[in-house]
């Protein structure tokens, strides 16, 4: 049980830095093969110590006939919903074998469904729920699931068969290696070299694409940060055949298609409705569950339903940043106090950064994207430490509900045929307006004068090619998902852009501290019925997120729900990284092949104390980052 459960409310202050070892903590992973040449057991107990930090309550193996192949299953179990061992994986029914990483968040309802077919259980697992499912429906059954998962099903019946699938957002990663006759899959890639005995080759040309445009193009091509390894995609399934090439197929994809009929009321309700059983059924667990906590609407709606309306008294948890430009203190402080319930704080340090991100970098398996999931790593570490193994946040609900500054902009885009439309601008200016910083989003028109501009997005810095040795592309590419400026916005964030590098962030350092981080908002429901919602009932009254803030109304405080500035956990990279100490200096521009890609001597001159960074700090930290990357894989 976690320390303080038994408490009555209070506040706890933790001053004490982290530990910066992200490599010895203990949670739920998959690997396996099909092929010819199965590993043998020394390659298979390589792998399972390899995923051990994903599953500290039991591991376990099976092997299946395949026709002519060989399947090998592996699994490290975390123990979330009926820990006992006889729902421990592999599992075998019916002849098939399941290995899955992740929560099936309405097994419930599955099973009583499954049960009226006369399906009977002998676990109380949503692990059996699956395999049933499947059994039940087929693939089919992945479209009835509302989860996050990544799977390997063996189904020896006639052919012989191996199912992989991912879940709707990707919250749960699988990746592929062609090598040995066969295929590998694993939940991260140092399971794949564990399991294939291979040592993976850094691959330049996806370092380059994070160098040149940052996180949002880390997900924009198929390869990963390793040569030969591919991410398996979202939402997709695929049968695995040695001999053929791996055709992943889509079972869900959310398509904008709005009634046009629907009042704002009905907009306000159904979104309420959704948002209300999201959480709900986000709730089950047979360990206790924390809720992340910042000073914003997503976190404070999420907690105020979860306590005031589901009546569960949970531990939130805030990551506090020293810098006064940054400092959501007093706002986290009055959220947590109208809550009622016992509250955790740890605050930023800058002790060992470069340690910190080098190890948080061996978790991703991959450079830290951004310094704000280098912060939540903070909180990672604050959670588990209180003895937690379930974290609920808000990830998601800017993509879903309109939440950046950028998106009121193409909302007026939107609604620039509107004889109402100067009156918004005007409504913009005297809202959301007096917050925006970015000089480019500080003109309410600029994207109904050029609806194509998308400069604020496509390069880590304005003179990023200054300080690399190779020339950035010079568009920016975009999904055309539909013609509605803003979702086309959201939806690129959604599936290709944001989300998918936020669900990688918290799989690899929540999973790193046997943390499961769960994303409220990212639900096939609500996502569906969203979709269906015009965009003009998204932005009210000056406010982004119109719908979420309604939901929160008589369980958040009134002073949140109706604030104009949008926060956000962030802070200065130079309150973390000291330039004027030598050995950081040293360190940092040591040799390295990752100077084929950067020039050192500008990247030398940015790490000079006199140099002003102004437009350049995010652009710093990714070459921090994807240094630090270098060091523990390529160099």
């Amino acid at each position: 049980m976690p320390r303080c459960m038994n408490h009555m409310a209070e506040r706890r202050y933790d001053d004490t830095p982290p530990s910066p070892d992200f490599g010895d903590r203990l949670m739920c992973g998959i690997a396996g093969y099909i092929g010819p040449c199965p590993p043998g057991s020394a390659a298979r107990d390589a792998c399972l110590r390899a995923m051990a930090h994903r599953g500290p309550d039991g591991g376990g193996t099976a092997e299946v006939a395949l026709g002519a192949d060989r399947a090998v299953l592996l699994h490290t179990r975390l123990a979330i919903i009926d820990p006992d061992p006889r729902s421990a994986q592999p599992f075998e029914a019916g002849g098939c074998t399941l290995i899955y990483n992740g929560e099936i968040y309405n097994y419930v309802e599955l099973r009583r469904a499954l049960e009226a077919r006369g399906c009977a259980f002998r676990t109380e697992s949503d692990t059996e729920v699956l395999l049933q499912a499947y059994r039940a429906w087929g693939v089919a059954a992945l479209d009835r699931m509302e989860g996050m998962y990544a799977l390997a099903l063996a189904d020896p019946r006639g052919a012989g068969r191996l199912l992989i699938a991912r879940d709707r957002f990707g919250e749960k990663p699988l990746h592929l290696l062609r090598a040995d006759g066969g295929i590998y899959f694993a939940s991260e890639p140092k399971q794949l070299a564990a399991l294939s005995g291979r040592t993976l080759q850094v691959n330049a040309a996806a370092v380059r694409r994070f160098l040149a445009h940052g996180y949002r193009a880390v997900f924009g091509a198929p390869d990963g940060f390793f040569h030969d390894v591919e991410r398996f995609p979202a939402g997709h399934f695929a049968w695995l055949d040695p001999a053929a090439e791996v055709v992943p197929r889509s079972y869900w994809r959310p398509c904008y298609a709005p009634d046009e009929t629907m009042t704002a009321q009905e907009a306000q309700d159904g979104a309420a409705r959704h948002i209300d059983r999201a959480i709900r059924i986000r709730l089950r667990a047979d360990v206790p569950i924390a809720i992340s906590l910042s000073g914003g609407i997503d976190s404070n709606v999420l907690a105020g339903v979860a306590v005031h309306r589901h009546g569960r008294r949970l531990h939130t948890f805030s990551v506090l940043e020293a810098d006064r430009n940054h400092d959501e203190s007093a706002a986290i402080r009055a959220a947590s106090d109208a809550l009622g319930t016992p509250h955790h704080e740890t605050r930023v340090s800058r002790d060992r950064f470069l340690d910190r991100l080098a190890a948080m970098s061996r978790a991703y398996d991959g450079p830290v994207p951004s310094l704000g999931m280098y912060l939540d790593g903070f909180l990672s570490d604050a959670v588990a430490r209180a003895g937690y193994r379930v974290l609920i946040n808000g990830n998601g609900a800017d993509e879903i509900f309109a939440g950046y500054y950028d998106h009121y902009l193409f909302w007026l885009a939107g609604q620039a045929g509107t004889p109402d439309v100067e009156a918004l601008v005007a409504e913009w200016a005297d809202s959301l307006g007096r917050h925006v910083r970015n000089p480019l989003l500080k003109d309410p028109r600029a994207f109904i004068d050029r609806p194509g501009l998308r400069a604020h997005l496509h390069l880590n810095a304005p003179d990023a090619g200054r300080f690399l040795k190779f020339a950035p592309r010079p568009d920016f590419v975009e999904e055309t998902y539909c013609i509605d400026p803003l979702r086309l916005r959201m939806l690129n964030e959604l599936l290709r852009e944001s989300v998918p590098v936020l669900t990688w962030a918290h799989d690899s350092h929540y999973m790193a501290h046997g943390i499961e981080a769960r994303a409220v908002y990212l639900d096939r429901g609500l996502v569906d019925f969203m979709a269906t919602v015009p965009s003009r009932h998204l932005i009210r009254g000056g406010l982004t997120k119109a719908l979420l803030r309604h939901a929160g109304r008589g369980v958040v405080p009134d002073a949140v729900l109706n604030g104009k500035e949008k926060l956000g956990f962030n802070a200065p990279v130079l309150s973390l990284l000291d330039r004027a100490d030598s050995d950081v200096r040293a360190r940092l521009l040591a040799d390295s092949p990752f100077w084929d890609l950067a020039d050192r001597q500008a990247v030398s001159d940015l790490l000079d104390p006199d140099t002003d960074i102004a437009g350049r700090d995010n652009f710093l930290f990714c070459l921090v980052s994807a240094r630090l990357f270098y060091e523990s894989y390529g160099d």
